[in-house]
């Protein structure tokens, strides 16, 4: 779904209340004793799954009722900047990347430092020692763990081989480089009237990232105030993009902007072969499809140097006002640790954050959640290391990001125009 600027600017604003009215003030506080609150957004894959475990925690732990509460992404955000600035936040909650460093900045997430490495101790413990480093700490910010993983996640190319060869077009593998596979989706576009060669990325800033990286820097200096990469970078990203769309290798602007769910990629209707995405979204996308999808891994700059990165995205947190938190982290390590939590998620949220809990699914040889699995596991021994949480802002940049992306496809905007209101904009933004 193309965001809202608004929308996500919304957030920001309803946040900044926390800043003048300190959440030590008066009001009302957590949730009832014995009926924790846990959120969490996404669509009906994840709404059916995750009520499923609640209903395993409850048989678990009946003197616990736990209170459910869930909504698409943008409600979700809508939502929860409300119930944190009135002291109302649920106790658990699910925390996207894009938000951590705004909610842990405004003192609205409590520190779980003191939940981990208790193993054998009789207080609650949060275990996340079959965790990979990068993993494990996805959430931690300036020393400080804000989130529990929750899932593992790449960057990925998802290719309709079927697709390529009733095209009678080249087919294609892991050595493609971007020039590559922009020569290759013009070819596509070019081969029948009614097929575009690739999703359309050019707005997408989580790309984008591994593209940088391709380039020898992060996209954010260490402090997470500034952007560490130079303007033409983007100029070139963006340039692509536009160059694709001239020559059917990706979609007008117009048929891109109509996506509102993975029924409505491209991808899904079989008018292009490519799409991209985080790997576990395969499995969202392949219902809509006859053949397997294959994953491979994005094209490259060509530098020798890879832009991939294994982490985890949305993580699991506890509210800075939540009135039960040892409860709290109790429910948060049932939701990565037990067995039966693990089996019943599968890799709904994305693949499974530790190796013991991939081993514990039954997945089907040669399923779409099966080859995502596949995939996190031999792109996570090659690749460099992640880069550090998003910082502050990062919401607001992804937003202004796909909105500069579009209007660059609309005729809006010029790329270089586009790319210095960037520039301009996340100096603004980051802090």
């Amino acid at each position: 779904m193309t965001p809202d600027l608004t929308r996500r600017q919304l957030l920001g604003v309803t946040l900044a209340g926390l800043a003048a009215a300190s959440l030590a003030a008066c009001g009302p506080k957590g949730s009832p004793p014995g009926k924790p609150g846990l959120s969490w957004y996404g669509g009906d894959p994840v709404h059916e799954a995750m009520q499923e475990l609640v209903r395993l925690y409850g048989t678990k732990h009946p003197d616990v009722d736990v209170v459910a509460q869930f909504s698409a992404f943008d409600d979700y955000w809508d939502r929860l900047a409300t119930q944190t600035a009135g002291r109302s936040a649920p106790d658990v909650m699910r925390m996207s990347m894009s938000y951590l460093a705004d909610y842990a900045d405004r003192g609205a997430l409590t520190d779980l430092s003191p939940y981990l490495g208790k193993t054998g101790t009789s207080g609650p413990a949060i275990h996340i020692d079959d965790m990979a480093p990068d993993i494990a700490d996805s959430a931690r910010i300036d020393g400080t763990y804000y989130g529990i993983s929750q899932s593992s996640i790449a960057n990925a190319a998802f290719v309709n081989r079927d697709l390529v060869a009733a095209l009678g077009v080249p087919d294609v593998d892991e050595s493609w480089t971007w020039a590559d596979f922009g020569t290759w989706a013009k070819e596509v576009g070019a081969a029948r009237d009614d097929v575009y060669g690739s999703m359309d990325q050019g707005g997408s800033l989580q790309l984008f990232e591994s593209y940088v990286r391709e380039h020898g820097t992060e996209m954010f200096t260490p402090d997470g105030s500034n952007l560490a990469f130079d303007q033409g970078v983007l100029e070139e990203w963006w340039a692509y993009w536009h160059d694709l769309r001239a020559h059917r290798g990706a979609p007008p602007a117009a048929v891109s902007a109509e996506v509102a769910g993975f029924d409505t990629w491209p991808l899904a209707k079989g008018t292009t072969p490519v799409g991209f995405g985080w790997v576990q979204q395969v499995a969202f996308v392949q219902p809509f499809l006859d053949g397997p999808l294959d994953i491979l891994t994005p094209p490259t700059a060509g530098t020798g140097t890879s832009g991939l990165f294994v982490k985890c995205l949305d993580f699991w947190s506890i509210a800075s006002t939540s009135s039960q938190p040892d409860e709290a982290a109790r429910i948060i390590d049932f939701l990565v640790n037990d067995d039966d939590a693990i089996r019943a998620l599968g890799i709904v949220l994305g693949v499974p954050p530790s190796q013991r809990a991939i081993d514990l699914l039954d997945l089907d040889a040669g399923s779409a959640e099966q080859r995502a699995v596949d995939y996190v596991g031999r792109v996570a021994d090659v690749v460099p290391p992640a880069p550090p949480a998003w910082p502050l802002g990062y919401n607001e940049l992804l937003s202004l990001f796909t909105k500069l992306g579009q209007d660059i496809g609309f005729g809006e905007a010029g790329v270089s125009d586009a790319a210095t209101e960037f520039f301009e904009q996340s100096a603004r933004v980051l802090r």
